[in-house]
């Protein structure tokens, strides 16, 4: 069985480094969005919501990634190095996680912010 998730990890560690470049687009789109919303009072409240839970959820998936893969004794990184020129800057999966996990806060907190003012207007 132990043999079985390892495997599975292995085949999938191709497709993170995507994934986590779709997910920092996602925060980075989610970001303009709020301070969009914020500064210039437009209602962007859909794109900073769905944004925030994306972000949530990649953050989540990369956190338990990292629990699965320390359980397995096999801890996944992300190697932001050429490996051709053998440059390896490993990054671990919980990084990655913490990072994305603030980055969904801060859109999500940004977002009520500009819903309560919106509420205490009316």
């Amino acid at each position: 069985m132990k043999d079985a998730f390892v495997n599975m990890m292995v085949s999938m560690m191709p497709m993170m480094k995507p994934f986590m470049w779709f997910a920092a687009a996602v925060a980075i789109l989610g970001l303009v969005l709020t301070v969009s919303n914020l500064a210039f009072k437009t209602e962007m409240r859909k794109g900073v919501v769905w944004s925030g839970r994306l972000v949530l959820t990649a953050a989540i998936f990369f956190l338990a990634a990292q629990a699965a893969g320390v359980v397995l004794n096999m801890p996944p990184t992300i190697n932001f190095g050429d490996s051709a020129k053998f440059q390896f800057i490993l990054v671990s999966f919980w990084q990655i996680g913490i990072v994305f996990l603030v980055t969904g806060l801060f859109i999500r907190y940004l977002g009520t912010l500009r819903l309560q003012k919106l509420a205490q207007q009316a």
